[in-house]
């Protein structure tokens, strides 16, 4: 519509919104275009990082948002239209023959107004948006997600009310935090807390349940080792372990 207008229209005072609003139009289209195919096509290895697209989102608001006003305010919206025959002539044609009408103009320029104010509202929508899923993740303290693409960052996870991975339980007045350790203990006696009940705690004892194939079990070394179903609890309670090299059964 602004390049009809740029057209149609001879260079005067009232006819200034044109080039701004052809400049803001290019400048939106090419912003836009950039941010959804490098999000879209590139994802994870987005080189645009979020500050980076907050900034065009409120550049191009703001270039919306500037038109719009000045559309509204200018006096060019209740201005005629006069159409010549060549840029020489004084005398207009008559409106029977002219090609362009003051009513089309006025129609034309009140809804290049409105979409422009709608497309302000729009993308400063989409820049408050984003802005604050921005601070509230700064305030949570993930500031390195300033520096990665918005499409890799987890806006909406909040990893600080996620439940534990590992079990925890709890043994009376403290938890234990690696609860499976109780199943690998080898005839050591185990006593249980005293219940909410008031009943006094006993003694048990637990032992270790091998199966019957042979298990491979890596130490903290590296080294590999082999626990056959020959090898009893009492055996690793005297510290013995079966031969690496020797055959198995």
């Amino acid at each position: 519509m602004a390049g009809h207008f740029q057209h149609v229209l001879a260079t005067s005072d009232l006819t200034r919104f044109v080039p701004f609003a052809i400049f803001v139009c290019i400048i939106s289209f090419l912003v836009f275009i950039i941010l959804l195919a490098t999000s879209v096509f590139l994802r994870e290895r987005n080189p645009i990082s979020t500050r980076i697209e907050l900034g065009c989102l409120g550049f191009s608001g703001f270039l919306w948002l500037v038109l719009g006003v000045f559309l509204a305010t200018s006096d060019s919206q209740d201005a005629d239209v006069e159409c010549f025959a060549s840029a020489t002539d004084v005398v207009p044609l008559d409106a029977s023959v002219a090609s362009f009408h003051t009513e089309q103009y006025q129609a034309m320029y009140r809804v290049l107004m409105t979409f422009s104010l709608i497309n302000a509202t729009f993308v400063l929508l989409a820049f408050f948006i984003l802005l604050f899923l921005a601070l509230r993740r700064h305030r949570m303290g993930d500031e390195h997600m300033w520096y990665g693409p918005v499409t890799s960052c987890a806006w909406f996870n909040d990893y600080g009310k996620s439940k534990p991975i590992l079990p925890i339980r709890q043994n009376g007045r403290r938890a234990k935090a690696n609860a499976a350790a109780d199943r690998y203990t080898v005839g050591v006696p185990h006593r249980h807390a005293r219940g909410k009940s008031g009943d006094k705690g006993h003694w048990s004892e637990k032992t270790l349940a091998i199966p019957r194939k042979a298990r491979h079990m890596r130490d903290s070394s590296g080294a590999g080792s082999f626990i056959g179903s020959s090898l009893s609890s009492r055996d690793l309670d005297n510290g013995k372990m079966l031969n690496p090299n020797k055959p198995r059964r």
